[in-house]
């Protein structure tokens, strides 16, 4: 069982993973999805079909998003850049302390990559909100 942290965790790294990687992928199923499988249904046999049918039909946009969200060189690229975000050197150095004390330190390394993942989320918002409105960076 997945503890809130790190469920947390997990969904800031697929949001990053997607954002920075897998926005064709994820793309081009959300399209499939949307052109293949009713969205608004009575759940009757019929809906409940074309619904199965449409899924089965989107598999591959499915599969190509997995392959890319589950790619190792991709999640270490990510990790690297949360590990060394400017705004966490306090978490920074709370792990190299504990590194140099301790053996367990899965508590110290979550704390950063957390707050890395968010800083490249924030980081890429401001960036999309101020090129959206036309101001510099």
């Amino acid at each position: 069982i997945m503890s809130a942290t790190e469920e947390n965790l997990n969904l800031l790294l697929s949001k990053v993973m997607t954002d920075k990687f897998c926005s064709g992928e994820a793309s081009d199923f959300d399209a499939c999805i949307q052109h293949f499988v009713p969205q608004h249904i009575d759940g009757s046999f019929v809906d409940q079909s074309l619904q199965r049918k449409g899924l089965n039909r989107c598999g591959p946009y499915k599969e190509a998003v997995q392959r890319c969200m589950q790619d190792d060189s991709k999640h270490k690229i990510i990790l690297r850049q949360a590990a060394k975000a400017p705004t966490c050197d306090k978490e920074r150095k709370l792990l190299n302390t504990c590194q140099s004390t301790r053996k367990d330190c899965t508590a110290e390394s979550t704390e950063l990559l957390f707050c890395g993942l968010v800083h490249i989320v924030q980081a890429r918002q401001k960036k999309l909100g101020s090129s959206a409105t036309g101001i510099p960076e």
